[in-house]
């Protein structure tokens, strides 16, 4: 027996292995207004474990916000601006579900009852290195969509996506350090 996913996992699954762009997705305000409040979800949820809720809460509406306005910068500088739905919509899924997936990967690790001897500190950096991959993993997937989307070169896209990466992750909840 073959199990089949319905066609919008399998589109999602799709972006988040280079296969499909984001024209796959339906232009509806609604699913990109889940998929935000999906990544700032998410991105609350890595950095809490960081941070107070305050902050991390501050850091996951902020990393939306900064995702929002890269995407429509780039949408208006290429000229591509009726495909920013849906770019948005699939930056917002594949951050959200690397990040998703890096906080899941983490708590276990920090769980871990061989890791339970070691101090909380050096268990973070070992979370951290061991889960490295995962952000290369989310600056290929922006990387490929940005390429995808807005028809930038591909070190172009690269570097918006690197530089997209790290201030979500480590410049964004800086900016709120007083929280």
């Amino acid at each position: 027996m073959k199990l089949t996913l319905p066609s919008s996992f399998q589109n999602i699954l799709g972006i988040m292995n280079f296969k499909l762009g984001p024209e796959v997705l339906p232009k509806s305000p609604i699913l990109l207004a889940v998929s935000i409040v999906a990544f700032a979800a998410a991105v609350f949820l890595f950095q809490a474990s960081f941070y107070s809720l305050a902050r991390a809460a501050a850091s996951g509406i902020g990393s939306a916000v900064l995702m929002a306005a890269v995407a429509m910068l780039c949408a208006r500088v290429s000229g591509y601006n009726e495909r920013l739905i849906q770019t948005l919509t699939a930056l917002a899924m594949g951050g959200a579900i690397v990040i998703f997936v890096r906080t899941a990967l983490g708590f276990i690790i920090f769980i871990s009852p061989s890791l339970e001897e070691l101090p909380d500190n050096n268990v973070r950096q070992l979370t951290a290195f061991l889960l490295f991959p995962l952000y290369v993993w989310n600056i290929f997937v922006f990387a490929f969509l940005f390429r995808r989307s807005f028809r930038t070169e591909t070190v172009i896209s690269f570097a918006i996506s690197i530089a997209l990466v790290f201030a979500m992750y480590f410049s964004v909840p800086l900016v709120f350090k007083s929280l």
